[in-house]
């Protein structure tokens, strides 16, 4: 069965109200089903792509206990945001691209933070929806120092995000958009996200876009069962994965090398191309015809969270120049790089990223 069919099966199986839920917005879009079903993409002139990507999901609010203190003793937190999706936009926007972010957040002084923090960075905030309904998604981070481990603790439940449903957003916005990457995390949510991201992919094949999709995985928000489940017909057929060794075991049981977990993920999804992330660091590129390895760069971590976020960001770019083994390279340096910066968002530069791969680590540069 194509792609598109399997992503159009799994919106009428998310729920049993869900053929009525969107009936509106199929309605509208059957056409474009139907067209890319038959391999059928709207031509839009390169030219007129001035967006270089677009992307969709949850953002929340960050807290930190200063210094390395326990959560239940903190007497200060610092205040920040976070969210793999907007993590990317970011960091891509300080490279020099063009990024939007979609999602949805609450109406008041918590929504208006994440809003104008994202839109701070350079990245179009236009497709984000404002609602009375849902609150804002919170997680907490307790920063470890060895051999004590670091922690999370989330506070999404019924957040405005996990509300989003397709008919919501203007897909009209991926005529001009080059690319349009998705992660794990947004099926995940709820029925109406996953149906949104489903949604999204799919308008995203039929307007002409290339794409992309992180698996980043989260065990607290659902099982491997699920996960395989819901994500398979998501990840068929898109341009690249991204998927770090551990999620390919757990989640679609594939077992062996990073390198033959890359080309049979490959396989399984009939993706062009598959990174594989290692838990140590480092990573691996089957780009349908050859592999490339690159090894972890000595980091002192200060806050390691984002960096997988930070490694998509160097990937695409790399992908979006036609020189995807070169993405690999500074997706790696930038992961690195992430590791020494506070919160979630990559606040780096290209010129940094290629100083460091040019010349290593020196203490200062003067």
């Amino acid at each position: 069965m194509p792609p598109i069919a399997n992503l159009e099966c799994l919106l009428n199986a998310i729920t049993p109200g869900g053929v009525r839920r969107f009936r509106f917005w199929r309605r509208q879009t059957e056409r474009r089903l139907l067209a890319a079903m038959i391999g059928e993409r709207i031509t839009v002139p390169t030219s007129d792509r001035t967006l270089d990507l677009f992307t969709l999901g949850e953002t929340m609010i960050r807290f930190t206990p200063k210094g390395y203190s326990r959560l239940e003793e903190a007497g200060e937190v610092e205040m920040r945001s976070g969210g793999s999706e907007s993590n990317v936009a970011v960091g891509l926007a300080r490279l020099g691209l063009t990024t939007a972010w979609a999602s949805k957040l609450p109406e008041g002084p918590l929504g208006e933070f994440v809003l104008r923090r994202i839109r701070g960075f350079g990245v179009d905030v236009s497709q984000v929806r404002r609602t009375s309904r849902g609150r804002m998604g919170l997680y907490f981070i307790e920063p470890g120092a060895a051999p004590r481990s670091g922690s999370v603790l989330y506070d999404r439940a019924d957040s405005a995000a996990s509300t989003m449903s397709p008919d919501e957003f203007d897909w009209t916005v991926l005529d001009r958009c080059r690319h349009v990457h998705l992660t794990g995390i947004t099926p995940a949510l709820s029925d109406s996200a996953s149906a949104t991201a489903i949604v999204a992919m799919t308008e995203a094949r039929a307007r002409g876009c290339t794409t992309s999709f992180d698996v980043n995985y989260r065990a607290r928000l659902w099982s491997p069962g699920a996960a395989r489940e819901r994500l398979q017909p998501l990840m068929a057929g898109v341009d690249l994965i991204i998927c770090p060794v551990i999620d390919a075991r757990v989640v679609f049981g594939i077992d062996g090398t990073p390198e033959e977990q890359a080309m049979a993920l490959a396989e399984a999804t009939g993706a062009r191309m598959v990174a594989m992330t290692l838990t140590a660091g480092g990573a691996v590129l089957w780009d349908g015809t050859a592999l490339t390895r690159e090894e972890p760069l000595p980091v002192l971590a200060v806050d390691r969270v984002g960096a997988g976020d930070a490694f998509d960001v160097g990937l695409l770019w790399g992908f979006l120049r036609g020189e995807a083994p070169r993405g690999l390279r500074y997706g790696v340096a930038l992961a690195a790089l992430k590791h020494t910066i506070p919160g979630d968002e990559l606040v780096s530069s290209l010129e940094e990223v290629e100083s460091l791969l040019e010349r290593g680590h020196r203490d200062i540069q003067r």
